[in-house]
């Protein structure tokens, strides 16, 4: 029952989050976009874990960390990619494709651990990827979407990063790390990265707007929802906490038509259900 109402609060942080860093990708130049990205996640990692598992220092093993790094840096190179996905194209459009990550998990499955693939998750896969083709023949620029091919692909690259990153992360809950093991190490390589960010700004002379509810909404809410996710993982079933999770793409997409005015036509639409629906319905075969 608790796995399940995680389950529920990361889709919707996880919906608002996106439609709120959407608004932060149109209106604020990448320098800045990026700064308060990782200065945020920072804090916010790193605070949960001070706040309620640990100290900074003293705690640091070079065999946990190596062990967490792929799903770490997968985490830190998708929080550039979903900035130039974003920003590109329109929203309704990327958040489906992003969410539809299990696709590739599957294949991980079965190329790295021999696992079985039925028809119907061939058939399921095929529609995904028929759909992101539609999608992507179909874009037209517009003020919302100057880049929209542009935003699809990087919300593959998006969807693929992700992949890999869950993909690991089942790996390292199966090996008794904690949550807080993971965002612990996660919060210090963040925190290099927002140190970097600072040495850059200064050598390029970047101006740095001052925080507002904005930028602050816009960078905190998604890393919130992830660490929500993480502890739904740990205490419920996957079989229901994944397939209730991957509707955040729903929420985004009422949010984003309402919100952000986003239009979309009749064959977007098509495909669009097409990919929830199939993502869905892959995740509850799969588990």
């Amino acid at each position: 029952m608790i796995g399940f109402l995680l389950a529920l609060l990361v889709a919707i942080l996880w919906g608002v989050g996106e439609v709120a860093y959407s608004r932060v990708s149109k209106n604020y130049d990448k320098s800045n976009v990026y700064f308060y990205t990782y200065h945020v996640r920072t804090i916010i990692y790193l605070g949960v874990v001070l706040l309620f598992q640990r100290s900074l220092f003293g705690t640091f093993h070079w065999n946990i960390f190596t062990q967490t790094l792929p799903v770490i840096l997968c985490d830190l190179f998708a929080s550039l990619i979903i900035h130039i996905a974003i920003s590109n194209g329109k929203l309704t459009v990327t958040s489906p494709i992003m969410a539809a990550y299990p696709i590739l998990d599957v294949i991980l499955g079965v190329w790295l651990l021999k696992e079985k693939i039925s028809t119907g998750q061939i058939v399921i896969i095929s529609l995904i990827c028929l759909s992101i083709i539609i999608l992507a023949s179909s874009q037209q620029k517009s003020n919302r979407a100057p880049h929209p091919i542009k935003g699809i692909i990087f919300a593959c690259v998006y969807m693929v990063l992700v992949a890999i990153s869950t993909f690991f992360e089942k790996n390292i809950y199966v090996s008794h790390f904690g949550v807080y093991d993971l965002y612990y190490y996660k919060g210090l390589v963040y925190a290099f990265a927002s140190i970097y960010f600072i040495l850059r700004g200064f050598i390029t002379s970047t101006h740095v707007k001052k925080p507002n509810a904005v930028i602050l909404k816009g960078c905190g809410i998604t890393p919130i929802g992830n660490i929500v996710y993480s502890f739904a993982l740990s205490m419920g079933s996957l079989s229901i906490v994944a397939p209730i999770s991957s509707l955040y793409t729903v929420f985004t997409n009422i949010i984003s038509r309402i919100y952000l005015k986003e239009r979309i036509s009749w064959v977007e639409k098509i495909c669009i259900y097409t990919i929830v629906i199939s993502t869905i319905v892959l995740i509850t075969l799969y588990m």
